[in-house]
């Protein structure tokens, strides 16, 4: 999974230690700036988002945290290929792709549309960018070694947001 927090280095802490409370085993992977990559044992995101909603205090730092279906190259040929084969495990009806940064081809940076119109290429499924029955959640991102995407395949009530939970994120302040 991946979770984004408020984006000041003393609530990294406060994050973590919220994640573990609302989910339990938590194994920190590694963290970049705001941002958290973990593991949990949640294989079902909406049970995964309904752990986070019902225990997360709200006053937490966490913004929104992704579950990760799988994680590849930040290529745009081999996301393409991922997003294809997660696709045919999922029930029927629309989709939507959302990518949050972009994606390399050759590895040079191509723009976000391209990249879109290319994973898109060959899914027989209606697109539906309002509502879409299911969701491919792309998050490309850099390590050491070069670049990565993680992806999410799912319904998009699997993604967790705590600011549609309502009220004012101050986080941090126990």
């Amino acid at each position: 999974m991946i979770a984004s927090f408020l984006p000041y280095r003393e609530y990294r802490d406060v994050a973590i230690e919220d994640l573990r409370y609302a989910l339990g085993e938590v194994y920190i992977i590694a963290t970049r700036m705001n941002v958290i990559f973990a593991r949990a044992s949640y294989k079902d995101p909406i049970e995964l988002r309904r752990r986070l909603e019902e225990r997360l205090p709200e006053d937490t730092p966490v913004l929104r945290v992704i579950p990760v279906t799988r994680i590849v190259p930040a290529e745009v040929e081999e996301v393409r290929k991922a997003v294809h084969s997660l696709l045919t495990a999922e029930r029927p009806g629309s989709f939507a792709i959302r990518l949050e940064a972009r994606l390399l081809r050759e590895g040079r940076e191509i723009p976000r549309m391209e990249a879109v119109k290319i994973i898109a290429e060959g899914i027989e499924r209606r697109v539906d960018l309002g509502r879409p029955d299911i969701l491919v959640l792309v998050k490309p991102f850099r390590v050491r070694e070069g670049r990565l995407a993680a992806i999410y395949v799912g319904p998009p009530e699997g993604v967790f947001s705590s600011l549609k939970r309502g009220g004012e994120r101050n986080g941090g302040e126990r």
